[in-house]
């Protein structure tokens, strides 16, 4: 398994431990941040936590 796979399926376990301590509140309610991602019905608040997480990281170092 390569690196980046480690840390896709690190952030995903981190991303379900989150949303689950949210009540499964996605970002946009939980956070009161905007969505990262364009959301639909079929898409779960875990897949919302890593964009969220995501997106963080970009503004931390600088990209966005």
């Amino acid at each position: 398994m390569s690196e980046y796979e480690t840390v896709s399926k690190a952030l995903e376990k981190a991303a379900k431990y989150i949303c689950t301590l949210k009540c499964g509140l996605c970002p946009l309610v939980a956070e009161n941040s905007p969505c990262p991602q364009e959301c639909g019905l079929e898409t779960l608040p875990w897949q919302c936590w890593v964009a969220y997480f995501r997106a963080q990281s970009g503004k931390e170092s600088g990209r966005h």
